[in-house]
């Protein structure tokens, strides 16, 4: 059981998300580039102490997901369909499980193209969904030609 102190707080995600804006605010957005240093800046606040495990997975053909940039190491193999990483997918919203959190990131059309997903020792809770939607909102500034193919608003119904 984890205590507390360890439990992500508002304070520690907005102290991510200032730093990221400001990195952010001076490049040319890149998916590849924001999905890495967003895992990167999570873990390094929340890595271990409560979260065993963080990354981005992208949908691909027969409702797979491949892993993306993740830590404490990458996904060894890729994601079946279903589960949390798949409803968040189909909704668009972010979806609790225990220990589990999965949200997705839209592009600038509102199309779902990859699904972020932590995993901790402590569970998470509406708070943490709120902020980790508030981080991923950074990437509706990407156009849908810049990120990997996946369903469109209109195929969620």
């Amino acid at each position: 059981m984890t205590n507390d102190a360890q439990r992500p707080s508002r304070a520690r995600y907005g102290k991510i998300k200032t730093a990221l804006d400001l990195k952010w605010r001076r490049r040319r957005p890149q998916p590849e580039r924001m999905t890495r240093e967003l895992v990167d800046a999570l873990w390094e606040t929340f890595g271990d102490q409560p979260w065993t495990w963080c990354g981005f997975w992208t949908p691909a053909d027969g409702g797979i997901f491949q892993p993306g940039p993740a830590r404490p190491a990458p996904a060894a193999v890729p994601a079946p369909p279903g589960g949390l990483l798949g409803e968040a997918l189909a909704r668009g919203q972010p979806r609790l499980g225990p220990g589990v959190i999965a949200v997705p990131a839209l592009d600038r059309d509102g199309r779902v193209w990859a699904v972020f997903e932590a995993r901790s020792a402590a569970a998470f809770d509406e708070m943490d969904a709120r902020w980790l939607e508030r981080l991923l909102k950074s990437f509706q500034v990407l156009e849908p030609s810049a990120t990997p193919p996946g369903p469109s608003p209109a195929d969620k119904t």
